[in-house]
């Protein structure tokens, strides 16, 4: 089957390997390289997260390179098994999320501690209970916004512009920590302009990509914005109330 070459286009292949870039290198110390630069274990389940999530997007890579040869029967057949991964991708990350503030607190961490007590390379100057609740609440938010786009993705299956659009941002949506590690290692902190930064420059590659090739945004371009923007709203809400600080305790 041979696709126009608007729906050929590299770009979609050339973001997804980006991701993948961001993946490889923002976990390389802590993960990838662990057993090199740390001797401090880590527990099963975070192996697993890591292992899901990195597979993630290499399969997303490998999705959209299909794409690009024109393999569309292939990368059908495929896409079946592989939004059953997504849905393990989505459980592994909201493990890793709910087991965190156990795992802080058993070595040490208390709800009143200053971060730069905890783990000064995420913060310093702010309680662990008020950290905590920013980073579980925006956590569950790009797990939910993943899942919601990439059902999106698997609705609009046939439609291959709406798709595609909907997968990258779903995988957008998970890319945070990536960037976060990034982050560590070039400014020893996760506070800072990288994380913000980092996520919105890949969300306007994709409306500068659609302005270029379209003269216009596209709608699943558009849905999906908003669709991340309300539930990172709603999150960040939610971290500032005291639900967030609830939310926190009941995972101790």
């Amino acid at each position: 089957m041979t696709l126009p070459k608007y729906t050929r286009s590299a770009f979609f292949s050339r973001y997804a390997m980006a991701l993948l870039a961001v993946v490889l290198i923002g976990f390389a110390p802590s993960f990838f390289l662990r057993l090199v630069i740390e001797s401090e274990p880590l527990p099963f389940y975070l192996h697993l997260h890591g292992a899901l999530l990195t597979g993630w997007f290499a399969i997303v890579c490998g999705q959209a390179l299909l794409i690009r040869k024109d393999n569309v029967v292939l990368h059908r057949r495929l896409g079946r098994f592989f939004a059953a991964y997504g849905v393990a991708v989505a459980i592994a990350a909201l493990m890793a999320t709910f087991n965190w503030v156990e795992r802080e607190l058993a070595m040490g961490a208390t709800f009143e501690s200053d971060m730069a007590a905890v783990n000064p390379l995420q913060a310093t100057g702010i309680s662990f209970l008020d950290f905590a609740a920013a980073l579980v609440c925006f956590n569950i938010a790009s797990v939910a916004g993943f899942v919601v786009l990439l059902a999106l993705a698997v609705v609009f299956r046939r439609e291959g512009s709406h798709h595609k659009r909907y997968v990258l941002f779903a995988s957008l949506s998970i890319v945070t920590p990536g960037v976060a590690r990034i982050s560590r290692i070039v400014m020893q902190t996760e506070m800072g302009p990288i994380i913000p930064l980092g996520i919105a420059g890949f969300g306007l590659a994709i409306l500068i990509a659609d302005f270029k090739s379209l003269g216009r945004l596209h709608l699943a371009s558009l849905r999906a914005s908003l669709i991340l923007f309300i539930i990172n709203g709603v999150a960040g809400l939610i971290a500032l109330s005291p639900y967030g600080k609830m939310l926190v305790r009941a995972l101790a």
